[in-house]
């Protein structure tokens, strides 16, 4: 594959543009491929979901003014390096490159199914990324194959050992295949937050309307052959319920529990914490606004507030409308 670009050079007198080029490029790994939701439509499959379950092996070259500057030992294992493993922290497993093949007007939306209930209590012994301080952590909480922005919990300064006892709703598309990704960084006023280690609860191991309390040792990656996962990391305390829509509490009735890693403590059924009758999920579709006036009207967006959230549409960037 040979891929050009055009990158800035800064020089201290002027401002020049020097070509480079990309080739020889190549990538190998073990990966994953979905391919969900079946339709009844060609090729009967509407997306294709893609992970990786090892880091990366990728190789290229890098011609800049007539030389590969790859060829430099040192210089070439660096960037290689950094280049894998950026990759991997965006497409490594649980995460996913989705690929849309049909479109959405002629695939109908996967509705929700139901709500899991996500309390974050605490954490014990995480990693120290701070100099003269200790780490400032919080967790970030999403669902595989969902595309809104993640939840997050409040900012522990200063505590390597903090309690949030923080609850969190989302929506359920697939029990049966999504997975909940727990990410924990430390907090930086400037520049970028430091990792701290994730975990990962997959929903086919709840049984809907039973609490369960999960104890999870952190780790840096779900890739077996990670040597970082041999550090310690600390753990994560969390309890989870997943309560089904009356309309589909039958058909998840009969899912399976299975022990995933670190301890779990099973409760039993408890309706009394749990109000069936006011489980339910209100979908707004945006479509258009027209006749705008105001200050930004060339960059409109929406807000909608309900029962104290509020969502936010993406900016339409130069509307005429």
């Amino acid at each position: 594959m040979h891929i050009k670009f055009i990158f800035p050079m800064f020089s201290r007198y002027s401002h020049e543009f020097v070509q480079g080029q990309l080739v020889d490029f190549q990538i190998s790994s073990a990966t994953r491929v979905v391919l969900k939701p079946f339709v009844p439509t060609f090729p009967c499959f509407s997306g294709i979901a893609v992970s990786l379950m090892e880091k990366p092996k990728i190789d290229f070259g890098l011609r800049i003014m007539g030389g590969d500057v790859m060829s430099i030992p040192v210089f070439y294992q660096f960037v290689q390096e950094i280049v894998a493993r950026q990759v991997a922290k965006l497409y490594l497993w649980p995460q996913t490159y989705d690929i849309d093949i049909l479109e959405d007007s002629i695939v109908a939306t996967k509705k929700p199914v139901g709500i899991l209930h996500v309390k974050v209590v605490r954490a014990r012994k995480l990693l120290n990324m701070d100099f003269l301080t200790t780490s400032d952590p919080y967790v970030k909480l999403s669902l595989t194959g969902e595309r809104l922005s993640s939840k997050k919990t409040s900012v522990k300064m200063n505590n390597l050992n903090p309690e949030w006892n923080e609850d969190f709703k989302m929506t359920v598309k697939d029990p049966v295949s999504q997975i909940l990704q727990l990410h924990l960084f430390d907090w930086e006023k400037v520049g970028a937050h430091d990792y701290l280690g994730m975990q990962v609860v997959p929903l086919n191991m709840l049984t809907p309307y039973e609490k369960k309390a999960l104890t999870l040792d952190l780790v840096n990656s779900m890739d077996s052959n990670d040597r970082h996962n041999k550090k310690p990391r600390g753990q994560i305390t969390v309890e989870t319920t997943f309560v089904p829509f009356l309309e589909d509490s039958k058909q998840f009735s009969g899912s399976s529990d299975s022990t995933g890693n670190g301890s779990s403590q099973n409760e039993s059924h408890n309706h009394d914490n749990i109000s069936l009758c006011g489980s339910g999920l209100l979908l707004v579709t945006v479509v258009e606004a027209k006749d705008v006036e105001g200050k930004y009207q060339n960059n409109p967006y929406a807000t909608i507030l309900f029962g104290g959230d509020r969502r936010k549409t993406q900016v339409i960037t130069f509307c005429l409308k």
